[in-house]
């Protein structure tokens, strides 16, 4: 008994780090640039052309990233501390230039660092928790955590009419404090993740390939996961569009009102408390479908503001968009943990390459047809829409 107590706090422990730094890396270190991107419009005169710029190398570093992830697979930790600390001097260094060039730079660096802390962070803590799912659901609610935290700051800034370089060092600072609980929890003695991976004690029609439980290190069915990956490219090409200019489109619709800062607070919350709830979803439906729905309400999200230009409709994209990306990116890893056997980090990094290869096509589109954002954000949608048809087939496919 007293066993299962040590091992249910050092489960916790390892959630709540987990937690911490997803919030730094991603809802921070990436998403916090699109609530301050407003702000820099409004105290720099960034255009919108120059804003898509600098999230389109953001989204360049995150791709490299997730290419050179799996090199560092054998040190996590490691790999881990020094990306966060790359973090925290990057967005800190933002405050303290007007340069396109650096916040290029910067940029491109923090993009990087983001993406080897979400797959060391995956490989770290998913496979401890692989028998309590609620956990993990714990840890990928980070994201949204970070990003309602960061929207929260810039909202209160906006609000004190301060800067966006105030905006940049404050967040710095919170990403150092983020930082700290990774830090303590993960020591350089970390478990081997290449480690033979426990499965769950309970499983549902998803954990099965045709019909058969997936072992580790056997009945890796890579058509399969290769067909996830593609879906989650394409998913990451869909939701970028919300994930980067909400709040900009907030912002022309509401003018010079700080209440267009509401709407990056209200994706956040929905992102963090929607990982709560994605544990039953998937354990009552299954992991695919889902994610499938989850596919389908975010395209719906993606829409909403193309057809009702209103604060209202803003919100509720607010809320469909955040109450599902992290979700998809929950399910995803987790299938690749849980199909990809041993060789489920690099699978966990191919996922990352194909998402960050989606994204980049977000801020190029709107470049290349001269800002036209509602155009871009329909075919987001109907991308969406496809990927769901893809997914939706494959979990028949699983079924039979």
């Amino acid at each position: 008994m007293q066993t299962d107590s040590v091992n249910d706090r050092h489960q916790i422990g390892v959630a709540l780090a987990g937690l911490a730094g997803l919030a730094l890396a991603i809802g921070i270190g990436r998403f916090s640039y699109t609530a301050i991107l407003p702000m820099m419009q409004a105290d720099q005169g960034l255009s919108l052309v120059d804003g898509s710029w600098l999230a389109l190398v953001n989204l360049v570093g995150y791709l490299i990233g997730g290419l050179t992830a799996a090199r560092f697979r054998h040190q996590p930790v490691l790999c881990a501390r020094l990306a966060i600390g790359l973090i925290v001097v990057g967005m800190a260094s933002m405050a303290f230039t007007d340069q396109q060039w650096w916040w290029t730079v910067l940029r491109l660096i923090t993009g990087a660092a983001s993406a080897w802390v979400m797959v060391m962070l995956s490989i770290l803590c998913l496979p401890e928790l692989n028998t309590r799912p609620a956990l993990a659901g714990w840890v990928f609610s980070g994201v949204g955590t970070g990003v309602a935290l960061g929207g929260l700051v810039c909202l209160v800034l906006v609000a004190s009419n301060l800067s966006s370089e105030t905006a940049w060092v404050i967040l710095a600072l919170l990403c150092a404090a983020l930082g700290a609980v990774v830090w303590h929890r993960f020591p350089n003695t970390a478990p081997n993740p290449n480690a033979p991976i426990p499965h769950p004690l309970n499983t549902n029609p998803t954990d099965t390939i045709n019909g058969h439980n997936a072992q580790a290190g056997n009945g890796v069915d890579q058509p399969r996961l290769w067909r996830l990956v593609f879906c989650y490219g394409l998913y990451g090409f869909g939701y970028i569009l919300p994930a980067t200019y909400l709040p900009a489109q907030a912002r022309v619709l509401l003018q010079e009102s700080w209440l267009y800062s509401l709407a990056w607070p209200v994706f956040g919350v929905a992102a963090a408390v929607s990982t709560l709830l994605a544990a039953a979803l998937a354990h009552r439906f299954g992991r695919l479908p889902t994610w499938v729905g989850a596919h389908v309400l975010m395209a719906i999200g993606v829409v909403l503001p193309v057809f009702f230009p209103n604060l209202v409709a803003i919100v509720l994209a607010a809320m469909a968009v955040g109450g599902t990306f992290v979700v998809i990116t929950l399910l995803a890893m987790q299938e690749a943990q849980r199909h990809g056997g041993q060789q489920a980090p690099i699978w966990m990094a191919r996922l990352t390459t194909a998402f960050a290869t989606g994204q980049l096509f977000g801020p190029l589109f709107v470049m290349g047809l001269g800002e036209q954002l509602s155009l871009s954000l329909l075919l987001a949608a109907g991308v969406l829409l496809v990927t769901a048809g893809v997914l939706f087939k494959q979990w028949r496919q699983d079924k039979k």
